[in-house]
């Protein structure tokens, strides 16, 4: 599986899981509950991709649904255009990589500025309060913040209103709310094209808001109180890092979650409706055995081969079985009907032909195991190398084997030589790519 192709489910997962958030879950306040979710929803979209789900198709059958042919959403994401034989330099999936993670290490870099920054602004701050939470007051008007342990108040808010804040703040700090917001500034970092990772961060943010609300509100502490704090604070400073601010921009909904009746208990069987979006997911992420059947439309011909995913991963076949000159010289190609030279039959070929003078280098054409090297009626020279995800790849007639069985070899590793050996009118290489048994176009492939 490619990152194209994951980047593609990650995004997905976080779509119905926002969702079903949206529709079920933000209205109700039960923070604590939607602190969970919201973290484990994020979690889940990464690791749920990861899954190598694999159904045959009776199971596809009762399930009623079919998963998505993510190979060939994997060639639409990447360059849904015709592309010419010979861009191998920079091709537009490699600039497309190269502005990913431009991006993204921007986005690492300036919250690594911000972090600092805000250690700038801390410094000369004196502390009021030992133990395992700490409290500091610092002269600069910056509004009052939480980072990990660490509340900061400002001299303002320490002469006019410290009871509310105080309290506020001190929900941040025990429960260790800047840990989700670092982990979703990580997040959005790598997935900083998908707009739902944005929404879930800004719902994190107010729910993060809400809990310490309703944990700060209580009987020590007035509704009109804190409202009243919750106004004069609106016209301050507020900053994006990832700490946590008394002040924020969600002060509107902030007071109606304030103002609100208690979610009934009964409500949260509502939590249960996690598990149908996790059935749904592995229906969705699931590989279709039907998918890899010969014939089958992976991707239209001429589209972004394989080895111009972004990070395409060398367990899988992802380049050209001998060098990059004999593209040209394939006389036989995938899945063409012709009279086979040998037995005069019409034959429906299975892979490709390429003609190269003998003694030609073979390339693995990605990571695996050898599964047989030797030579076999009508192939000739045989070697089958097995790799991730149910591919297999064949390479016959050749003149020399340079592997043995049980061999780990490595994508462009020499495994052989070209030749002309078995049921074969000159040196060529016969090369097929194989998933689950099922014939596959190698052209997408390399």
């Amino acid at each position: 599986m490619s990152i194209v192709v994951y980047m593609l489910k990650v995004s997905l997962a976080l779509l119905l899981c926002w969702a079903l958030y949206w529709t079920a879950f933000r209205k109700l306040t039960f923070f604590q509950w939607n602190r969970f979710y919201l973290l484990a929803s994020v979690a889940l979209s990464l690791i749920l991709p990861l899954l190598k789900l694999q159904w045959n198709t009776t199971m596809v059958a009762v399930a009623d649904i079919g998963g998505i042919d993510w190979s060939y959403m994997g060639h639409l994401a990447t360059q849904p255009v015709a592309l010419t034989e010979h861009a191998e330099t920079w091709s537009p999936g490699s600039v497309l990589f190269a502005v990913y993670l431009t991006v993204a290490l921007c986005l690492l870099v300036r919250s690594a500025l911000q972090f600092r920054q805000l250690g700038i602004s801390t410094r000369g701050a004196r502390r009021i309060m030992k133990g395992r939470v700490k409290v500091y007051i610092q002269d600069q008007r910056t509004g009052s913040f939480t980072l990990f342990r660490r509340i900061y108040l400002d001299r303002y808010v320490f002469e006019n209103r410290l009871r509310p804040v105080l309290r506020h703040e001190m929900v941040h700090a025990a429960q260790l709310h800047s840990l989700d917001l670092l982990f979703m500034e990580f997040v959005v970092a790598m997935l900083w094209f998908n707009p739902f990772v944005y929404v879930l961060l800004r719902s994190m943010r107010e729910n993060h808001e809400y809990l310490a609300d309703q944990y700060a509100h209580g009987d020590q502490v007035s509704l009109r109180e804190y409202l009243e704090c919750l106004k004069a604070e609106t016209i301050r400073y507020f900053s994006p890092v990832p700490a946590s601010y008394f002040k924020s921009s969600t002060i509107k909904k902030r007071i109606i979650m304030l103002t609100n009746h208690t979610s009934n208990r009964s409500k949260k069987w509502r939590y249960l409706g996690i598990f149908p979006v996790i059935a749904l997911m592995l229906v969705l992420f699931h590989t279709p055995a039907e998918q890899g059947k010969a014939g089958s439309a992976l991707a239209p011909s001429g589209l972004l081969k394989a080895s111009e995913f972004l990070f395409n991963f060398d367990g899988v076949p992802s380049q050209f079985p001998l060098p990059e000159k004999y593209k040209e010289k394939i006389t036989w190609g995938y899945n063409q009907e012709a009279l086979h030279p040998i037995t005069g039959k019409e034959t429906v070929h299975n892979g490709i032909d390429v003609a190269a003078p003998t003694g030609t280098p073979v390339f693995a054409t990605g990571d695996g195991v050898v599964k047989k090297a030797e030579e076999e009626k009508g192939w000739g020279k045989l070697i089958v190398v097995e790799h991730e995800d149910a591919y297999i790849t064949f390479y016959a007639h050749m003149d020399e084997i340079g592997v043995e069985s049980g061999m780990k070899v490595s994508k462009g590793e020499v495994i052989g030589a070209v030749g002309n050996t078995g049921q074969s009118t000159g040196p060529h290489l016969h090369y097929e790519v194989r998933k689950n048994g099922e014939h596959l176009n190698p052209a997408y492939f390399y």
